[in-house]
């Protein structure tokens, strides 16, 4: 019982953090609430009986993503302004999520075989999953692909934006920008 009333509540921090992230107008915001929701999702997947996804979880996405994304935004932006926008809502990308949401509920509902799945077999010890793992032909060489993909992300952040906002010409087509929006709405 404790465990569902825990798997609920996790749930729900999911959702909230995850509407949050993506309306959230202040960029460092944003990726605060993904960091969040990266840690429920490993909270959630931990409950569920899948311990090593949940360090792994813990890991890439809160570890690694999170950080990367919260010091890419501390680089490359040098104000306030600069990290702040506006929140655009699309009718068409809401509309596009629900179909998401009803296909994946569809698929849900519509195969019966999914409720009753269950772990019959025993868990994999540590040591032979480790060694299936990083065997020639493991897995291993994925996460390292997916690091150096991280690597060039970042790297890539810095060296777009080293020189566009320098001299604040972005913050002060901004500040424009707002001022004739708001002259034209007098």
């Amino acid at each position: 019982m404790l465990s569902a009333i825990v798997f609920c509540l996790l749930g729900f921090v999911i959702l909230i953090s995850a509407a949050n992230c993506v309306s959230s107008e202040n960029v460092i915001h944003g990726a605060y609430w993904l960091l969040l929701c990266a840690v429920a999702v490993a909270g959630m997947t931990w409950f569920m009986g899948a311990e090593y996804l949940a360090v792994t979880q813990l890991l890439l996405y809160a570890g690694a993503v999170s950080v990367l994304t919260i010091f890419t935004v501390m680089v490359t932006h040098r104000s306030h302004e600069s990290a702040c926008t506006e929140v655009k809502l699309s009718w068409s990308a809401l509309i596009l999520a629900l179909a998401f949401f009803a296909l994946i509920a569809y698929g849900v509902i519509a195969t019966p075989e999914l409720a009753t799945l269950t772990a019959a077999h025993e868990p994999i010890p540590l040591a032979e999953f480790g060694a299936e793992l990083f065997a020639v032909d493991g897995h291993a060489f994925a996460f390292e692909i997916a690091s150096l993909v991280l690597l060039v992300a970042l790297v890539a952040a810095v060296w777009w934006t080293k020189d566009s906002d320098l001299d604040g010409e972005r913050i002060q087509k901004s500040k424009r920008k707002k001022a004739a929006k708001e002259d034209n709405h007098a």
